[in-house]
């Protein structure tokens, strides 16, 4: 039964965030690597799984796109926001439908604490990328942060929806159940 609430509650935060799976293209290893996630025993068995998501999220297919990521996260790094968002237009434009530079975007927006920015860079995430687990528990901190915690514990909920053993999504969950359960928050 609590498997099926936690489906549903991912599927309210998913459409939420305009997150429509048809939209993504197929992936039979990626989909493939989703289900040993879901099998996984413990943490420690779906970390070397987890790693391999996050290696197949961030390759473009695209040496140039990859440059463009790379020379972002490292503008991103000096400070120069200016210049990262530039190497994000340049990669999202050269390919529209990859995830990673918006989640980019919205770890950047996050840091200049443009919360509203950094939500609007997750939905395009996971319009892209629906299971984006990290954008889920990422969608979850912004929440708790700005004072809405039933919305983080839903997020962080679809987030364990995806990925069991997420770490960040269960220390949300640990720490929000018993604020927010049984009252309206």
């Amino acid at each position: 039964m609590r498997r099926i609430v936690l489906a549903f509650a991912a599927a309210l935060t998913l459409a939420a965030c305009g997150a429509n799976e048809r939209d993504v293209r197929a992936d039979p290893e990626l989909d493939a690597l989703f289900e040993q996630l879901q099998e996984a025993a413990d943490a420690d068995s779906a970390t070397p799984i987890q790693d391999q998501i996050m290696a197949k999220w961030s390759d473009s297919g695209s040496p140039t796109v990859d440059i463009l990521l790379e020379r972002a996260t490292a503008a991103a790094a000096e400070g120069d926001e200016e210049m990262a968002e530039g190497f994000l237009d340049q990669a999202t434009a050269l390919a529209p439908d990859f995830a990673e530079p918006w989640r980019l975007r919205a770890n950047i927006a996050y840091g200049a604490e443009d919360y509203a920015g950094a939500i609007s860079a997750i939905e395009e995430t996971l319009r892209r990328e629906p299971r984006h687990f990290g954008a889920m528990a990422g969608l979850g901190l912004i929440y708790e942060e700005i004072g809405q915690p039933r919305r983080a514990l839903e997020a962080y909920r679809a987030a364990l929806v995806v990925h069991p053993h997420y770490d960040v999504a269960l220390e949300g969950v640990r720490r929000l159940e018993p604020r927010v359960d049984g009252r309206d928050a």
